[in-house]
């Protein structure tokens, strides 16, 4: 039995215990795979803050007018 990653419309109940297995670890990836995105994005997020603070700083401190030592 194949089964739609965005649809889940099966009858539980008149399926075999394989396709039942087979549904259960199916819906425990796709769960995971949204907590691993969930959890990759919050990290570039954290990533892009912080570049873009370094960048914000670094523009900042810069002075044209300021003789290289």
């Amino acid at each position: 039995m194949q089964f739609d990653h965005l649809n889940f419309n099966e009858d539980d109940d008149l399926m075999s215990i394989e396709d039942l297995k087979a549904l259960r670890l199916q819906k425990k990836k796709i769960e995971s795979d949204k907590k691993a995105r969930k959890y990759i994005l919050d990290i570039n997020q954290r990533y892009r803050k912080m570049s873009a603070s370094k960048s914000n700083n670094f523009l900042r401190n810069m002075n044209p007018f300021k003789k290289a030592a």
